[in-house]
């Protein structure tokens, strides 16, 4: 049996995943060379995958690594090995030059395990609800809702999905390949595409993904130019489940909002070299540690748009800081938490991570 059946595997006896999905995540996700296994002989107690995904951060394109599927057989729990696979992996994302790693706890309980290996819940998202109107309306006759994956449509509205979700100061992005998985998984679910156009150009005004449940329906995501936009896309997927509310997340506005992503350095030198050079102004000694991938601890300088990495330094430092505490800095999560040295890395920002298939 060869490693990618061993995880698939694996993933059915912990995950609650239909066979259906595991079969389609497996086949748009996997990669071996992005799966790491702790095996002992020759069967796999624990996995995890480590998933490219681009990241909009400080007007450039990072590179991350999203942990996806991490498990254990129940009779190896508690033993070390996900700490381990995930230490392994934090080297290898190193290698790679990977400067940010992702991942969604699958329970609450696990932002706490994660925390322990300096991730931090930067992402994260409100809630809004829509309840139908009372009175009948009529559907804009510019709004559709096609009930089947459609290659020319995905030309279309892919432009405007990126357009939308660009608008986000720091956030995942979704390749084409991606936004085309996460479509076909959304008709998997039972759920539909919802979009609006304006008739006469043919010019995309509004993108929705809706998935019923039995007493509600969850938008995953709802992209609009306007308000009158956004309603029309309420009302069509009214129309579509009626009597239904209407549940959907949107980015945050405002700070300690609903957690959901956490995220952590990787390497810490790619991210403080493309601070330097677009704060030329900043002049900062940072020494930085972290247990996990011994490369990132160092003391680092910041100074006329150069960052410079040293192991020990005579001069004192402006600041002694953690991965943790750094990520949190460089992605402008809760600044005003943390020193004034730190401060100056980045703006105030609210990071946010959907349509991750999870």
């Amino acid at each position: 049996m060869d490693k990618r059946q061993k995880i698939m595997n694996l993933w059915r006896q912990n995950f609650h995943d239909s066979e259906e999905f595991i079969q389609f995540y497996f086949a748009h996700k996997y990669n071996n060379e992005n799966a790491l296994v702790y095996e002992e002989n020759g069967e796999v107690l624990s996995a995890l995958l480590m998933l490219p995904y681009p990241m909009k951060w400080q007007d450039t394109v990072i590179q991350t690594a999203y942990i996806s599927g991490a498990c254990t057989q129940e009779k190896a729990r508690n033993q070390g090995f996900m700490t381990k696979l995930l230490q392994t992996a934090f080297h290898q994302m190193y290698k790679r030059k990977i400067a940010l790693s992702t991942l969604i706890p699958a329970e609450n309980w696990l932002f706490d395990y994660y925390s322990k290996l300096g991730y931090v819940p930067v992402f994260e998202y409100s809630s809004e609800e829509y309840i139908p109107r009372q009175t009948t309306f009529s559907i804009n006759k510019h709004t559709r809702s096609p009930q089947t994956y459609d290659t020319a449509l995905t030309a279309r509205l892919f432009p405007f999905f990126q357009q939308k979700t660009a608008e986000y100061p720091c956030t995942i992005v979704h390749t084409p390949e991606d936004y085309k998985a996460i479509v076909e998984e959304t008709y998997l679910s039972g759920g539909r595409l919802i979009y609006s156009q304006i008739p006469a150009s043919g010019e995309i005004t509004g993108w929705a993904l809706a998935v019923p449940s039995p007493d509600k329906v969850y938008l995953k995501e709802i992209l609009y130019s306007t308000e009158h936009e956004k309603t029309t896309l309420l009302e069509t997927c009214s129309k579509i489940w009626p009597g239904s509310s209407i549940k959907y997340r949107t980015p945050p506005q405002t700070l300690y909002q609903t957690p959901y992503g956490m995220a952590r350095i990787t390497h810490a030198s790619l991210l403080l070299q493309h601070i330097a050079i677009n704060h030329t102004h900043l002049s900062l000694t940072l020494k930085l540690t972290d247990p996990h991938i011994p490369q990132n601890t160092g003391i680092y300088f910041l100074s006329h748009g150069k960052c410079e990495k040293v192991t020990t330094c005579n001069s004192p430092t402006d600041i002694e800081t953690d991965i943790p505490t750094l990520t949190q800095a460089v992605l402008g999560y809760r600044i005003n938490e943390l020193p004034p040295a730190l401060n100056a890395l980045s703006e105030t920002c609210f990071p946010y991570m959907n349509l991750m298939l999870d």
